[in-house]
């Protein structure tokens, strides 16, 4: 944990802050980094939030050819909206959340055979 010193509207606050472990999934945001996702037992890729929060689009439907970068879902986190992409090629196999659902970091959005 460290201590920082934040100054909001002129009034001194001290917040501690925590490293949290690597997160695993894909999002473009002004960056445009994409982070690796994990692979399953049954050698599916699972394309994870890599946020909390609420799902705003799914951009696929199942048995739609996915290539590497492509954007496959939309989730709105802190009034963001951060386009997900597949760090993988494949095809889709299930879908596993809907537009409207609350996501947390690492739930599985789609599984790609």
């Amino acid at each position: 944990m460290k201590v920082y010193k934040v100054k909001v509207n002129g009034k001194v606050y001290e917040v501690e802050v925590e490293a949290v472990d690597e997160v695993k999934g894909s999002v473009v945001s002004e960056k445009k980094e994409t982070v690796n996702e994990p692979v399953s037992s049954d050698g599916a890729n699972s394309i994870l939030a890599p946020i909390a929060g609420k799902v705003l689009d799914i951009k696929v439907k199942p048995g739609d050819s996915v290539k590497k970068g492509q954007t496959v879902a939309v989730i709105e986190a802190m009034k963001l909206e951060n386009e997900i992409q597949s760090a993988y090629d494949g095809k889709v196999k299930e879908i596993v959340v809907s537009p409207g659902s609350d996501v947390r970091n690492k739930d599985v959005l789609i599984v790609l055979e």
